[in-house]
């Protein structure tokens, strides 16, 4: 039984080990085996070796910003604050491929985009020059015939230089059509295979979006901005639809905001991106800047850097191959900066800054006239200076109130298209009368030639020379060196001349007019050359502004049609009846009209950019050297500084609204100098309370002669009070010429001087004045000691810097360093730090000194040249008036520095307007401000009025 077991495992061994299943089953045991032993390897005994290869460690560190302090006024009101914006940005990430399926799916999710933005009422910011005028008429937004001409360039996928000019004669219609067939927008289907159709506002919007991030072409994955600050329902609409909006993202930014403005933008500044300069300056002191770091850039936002910006926060962590956080070794999280507070007021800036632009108003009204003659301002006193109508018709344009371009657009007004098309057949006939006037053999000398051919010649002599042509190098010492050029300076040479004299002496470049390798000969050049400068002068707008000064003066463009386009454009309201009066050609009433717009403020001094069109105001506490108000008109919006097109606008605009003119205005100080004068002869001993000066109506001593004020008449004998009250010219030439005579009887120009400098240290106007904001170096008259004494040399001080002087003479000699802080806090509310007032120096000058001085700073209010403008007020000031000559063709500059109450001083108040015509205007200011300052006037009231109640005041001194 046993044996035929056996026989029988033997006989299955036998047949199983010699079937073929045996020797597969062998094959696959070993390979099990194998197997088995190499997972054994890899999780037991090697495992941790290889999941540590694997997960691939990478120390990263990343870094995210300190939230920005705020900026508070005196009374706690919020000046400059953070907000969270949300912008739609798009990018090219490479989800769509060059297929038809991929630029369809691409097209269709630029029309859901467009529509989505087109629902919630938003505008692309996109670089596309084409939209739609009310009658869905497209238009060019380009600024000139060349921009045109790159834009189309542009659209077509071309250098201008591959065109010829057929290839841009195309309207914007044409350019319109080309971009939605080249784009395929004209084409495009639903998931369903149907044809989609759209509107012309949803195509160009969509044109707008693909040719803006077409300029990012070649820089995949960079975002481009198309919306900014976007409604949070937007944004939720944008966030469900991501999944057919493929690259398309919300951005979540914080944007530094600003209240008041234009009121206080010149102190508390604004942010933006760092500077490569800059942030070598600022890593000195802080190595964790960056270079796309956001940094204050003017006023307190760049002086109060440090404590604004807050600390950084930073996460440092291991990330593997692929970017995921493997373990976070250290966190630091940001802080917020500090918070400042400042020692100015929102609402007496308000008030000021009104107070100084009805001021502006009513004293350009006055000097306005309806006159029309050349030599209206010939022999006549520069106080006495008035403005010709056309002169002010003629700013409408040249300061851009009116915007130019768009006069010949299809939607323009009926006035704007008239002035359009006088304009430009006056331009065609002006243009050939340049080029006959620049061919002609027998043209002309400068002086023989009309007016404003003189105008149009000089306008191309200054287009060659200056660096943006590259016609002539002004530096050049060859070009220098010329004859042609002293005959030009000398007025003794035509420009014909003078240009084929540079193409023969070679310093004129000819290379812009790509002359083949045929010969040419002088004269051939320089017709070339002339064909060039026509065509430049047809496609330069500044050009243009040149050409409409003269048809404004000459009536081809009449005024009263200007005065409509500002209807038109929307720079006034709508008021039919006017409009119509106007429309009828009544010169009078365009001028009645245009006065009235000034007065009521609706045409502002900034906007005509005239004489006066700027001033600054300075408020100081004398005890303390806080400054109350600093204000400087016009100002401007520091929540657009940022903005390309705004900044572009302001640096073009003629008021300066980016010149900070309470800091950086530098001028004469004129008569407001006398009392430092005084003191320092007093002082010196070179007179006493005693001493008195026959003014005789011209001071004969040096040469020139120097008259007073009041000559032909004379002051007659004065001690250094009337000296003060009366302003006398004479008594402080004397005074000067005493200062500069030594105990021997020698004069000496340097010892006058010396001493001037001196005194005028003491009263730190050879220093910055300490206020916390950017501010220009002051400059001590050097020479002429007579006139340096009388506030004129070369003298040169800004408002803050006179406001400093001022307020030490009203609290006897305590020189403070000025300060616009208060006091710095944390995020909490602590108390950082109190800025206290910082004394530089105490003048001990003799009690006697200081009544004098403010005797006759009294008197000049109440007896003296000051009289009639503070007559009946009851507040007591004292004061001094001072009136600057800088040029001949334009009004003295009016300044006045002043304190009150006399007898114990409180505040110190600074005017200074440039081109202000007499001192009398910055003292009736002055007054006003004072009116404001101790309650007789209140900020509502200020706001309701107008420039009505203004009018120009002339004060000698």
């Amino acid at each position: 039984m046993i044996k035929e077991i056996l026989e029988a495992i033997k006989e299955f061994t036998v047949r199983f080990v010699s079937s073929r299943l045996f020797a597969l089953g062998l094959i696959f045991s070993i390979l099990f085996a194998v197997l088995g032993l190499r997972l054994f390897n890899l999780q037991i005994v090697n495992g941790q070796q290889y999941l540590d290869n694997y997960q691939e460690r990478t120390l990263a560190e990343v870094t995210t910003d300190g939230t920005r302090g705020n900026i508070y006024d005196r009374d706690g009101k919020l000046l400059a604050y953070n907000e969270l914006q949300y912008n739609i940005t798009i990018a090219d990430n490479g989800s769509y491929d060059t297929t038809n399926a991929g630029i369809n799916s691409r097209n269709f999710m630029l029309m859901r985009l467009a529509e989505i933005i087109e629902k919630y009422g938003y505008s692309i910011e996109g670089q596309y020059k084409i939209k739609l005028d009310d009658e869905r008429v497209p238009y060019f937004t380009t600024g000139s015939e060349d921009e045109r001409k790159r834009f189309i360039a542009n659209i077509r996928g071309r250098n201008i230089s591959d065109l010829s000019d057929k290839d841009f004669t195309w309207d914007a219609a044409e350019a319109f059509e080309f971009s939605k067939k080249r784009y395929r927008f004209d084409d495009i289907k639903d998931p369903d295979g149907n044809t989609v159709v759209i509107s012309d506002e949803t195509a160009l919007d969509m044109i707008n979006i693909f040719y803006t991030l077409r300029l990012t072409a070649y820089q995949r994955y960079q975002t481009t901005t198309i919306v900014k600050n976007v409604s949070e329902e937007c944004v939720a609409e944008i966030l469900e639809a991501k999944g057919e909006l493929k690259g398309v993202d919300i951005e979540n930014v914080s944007v530094r905001k600003y209240n008041y403005a234009p009121y206080l933008s010149h102190i508390v500044g604004y942010t933006g991106q760092v500077r490569a300069d800059q942030l070598e300056e600022l890593r000195k002191k802080d190595p964790s800047y960056e270079l796309n770091d956001i940094v204050g850039v003017w006023g307190l936002e760049k002086s109060m850097e440090s404590e604004l910006k807050g600390k950084k926060g930073s996460r440092e962590m291991y990330l593997n191959s692929v970017g995921s956080v493997l373990d976070v070794v250290s966190e630091t999280d940001a802080t917020a900066g500090n918070d400042i507070y400042t020692t100015i007021s929102a609402n007496d800036q308000i008030a000021i800054y009104h107070l100084l632009e009805q001021e502006l108003a009513g004293v350009l009204a006055s000097k306005i006239t309806e006159q029309d003659l050349s030599d209206l301002n010939a022999n006549v006193e520069q106080s006495e200076i008035t403005i010709p109508v056309k002169d002010a018709y003629f700013q409408l344009i040249n300061n851009n109130v009116l915007d130019s371009a768009h006069f010949g657009l299809p939607e323009a007004g009926e006035a704007e298209r008239s002035i359009a098309a006088t304009f430009a057949a006056n331009k065609k006939n002006k243009l050939v009368e340049i080029q006959s006037e620049l061919l002609s053999p027998t043209t002309q000398g400068l002086k023989e030639l009309p007016q404003d051919m003189q105008a149009y010649i000089v306008y191309i002599y200054d287009y060659m020379t200056g660096k943006d042509s590259g016609i002539i190098d002004a530096s050049n010492q060859a070009y220098r060196e010329s004859e042609a050029y002293q005959a030009w300076k000398d007025d003794t040479i035509n420009l014909r001349d003078f240009i084929i004299k540079g193409i023969d002496e070679a310093w004129l470049d000819t290379s812009k007019l790509e002359l083949s390798d045929d010969y040419y000969d002088t004269e051939n050049i320089y017709k070339l050359f002339v064909q060039l400068l026509i065509e430049h002068l047809n496609n330069d707008p500044e050009f243009d502004k040149v050409l409409y000064k003269y048809a404004i003066a000459d009536k081809t463009i009449p005024g009263y049609t200007l005065l409509m386009a500002l209807f038109e454009q929307g720079v006034l309201k709508e008021d039919p009846e006017s409009y119509q009066r106007l429309a009828t050609g009544d010169e009078h009433f365009a001028y009645t009209f245009l006065i009235s717009k000034v007065r009521k403020i609706e045409l502002t001094p900034a906007q005509l950019a005239l004489d006066p069109c700027n001033g600054s105001v300075v408020v100081t506490d004398v005890k303390t050297g806080k400054v109350r108000a600093l204000v400087t008109y016009p100002g401007f919006d520091n929540n657009r500084i940022t903005e390309a097109d705004y900044l572009k606008k302001c640096n073009a605009d003629l008021s300066l609204p980016l010149l900070n003119g309470a800091t950086q205005t530098q001028l004469a100080p004129g008569s407001t100098f006398k009392p430092l004068t005084s003191i320092a002869a007093l002082q010196e001993g070179v007179l006493n309370l005693y001493t008195v000066i026959d003014c005789t109506g011209v001071y004969e001593e040096v040469t020139p002669h120097i008259k007073c004020w009041i000559y032909p008449q004379r002051h007659g004998r004065e001690n250094v009070i009337d000296g003060i009250k009366n302003s006398c010219n004479f008594f402080f030439a004397a005074v000067g010429h005493m200062l500069s005579t030594d105990e021997n009887g020698n004069y000496n120009q340097a010892l006058g001087l010396e001493r001037i400098q001196k005194y005028a240290s003491l009263f730190g106007l050879d220093s910055l004045s300490g206020v916390e904001i950017d501010e220009a170096m002051p400059r001590i008259s050097d020479y002429d000691p007579e006139r340096s004494a009388m506030g004129q040399g070369n003298h040169a001080y800004n408002d803050v810097q006179l406001a400093r002087y001022i307020t030490a003479v009203a609290n006897n000699g305590t020189v403070f360093d000025l300060s616009v802080l208060d006091k710095i806090t944390a995020p909490d509310g602590t108390v950082v730090r109190t800025i206290e007032p910082k004394v530089v120096r105490q003048l001990d000058f003799s009690e006697l000194t200081w009544n004098a001085v403010h005797r006759g700073l009294r008197e000049m209010i109440t007896e003296g040249v000051a009289k009639r403008v503070f007559q009946g007020q009851d507040i007591p000031i004292a004061g001094k008036t001072g009136t600057a000559q800088e040029r001949e063709d334009r009004g003295n500059h009016a300044v006045f520095v002043s304190y009150a109450p006399y007898a114990a001083p409180e505040i110190s108040v600074t005017v200074n307007i440039p081109y202000g015509y007499s001192s009398g205007n910055a003292a009736n200011l002055a007054n006003n401000v004072y009116n404001y300052c101790y309650g007789k006037d209140s900020l509502d009231a200020i706001l309701s009025r107008d420039a009505s109640y203004i009018s120009a005041l002339n004060v000698s001194d």
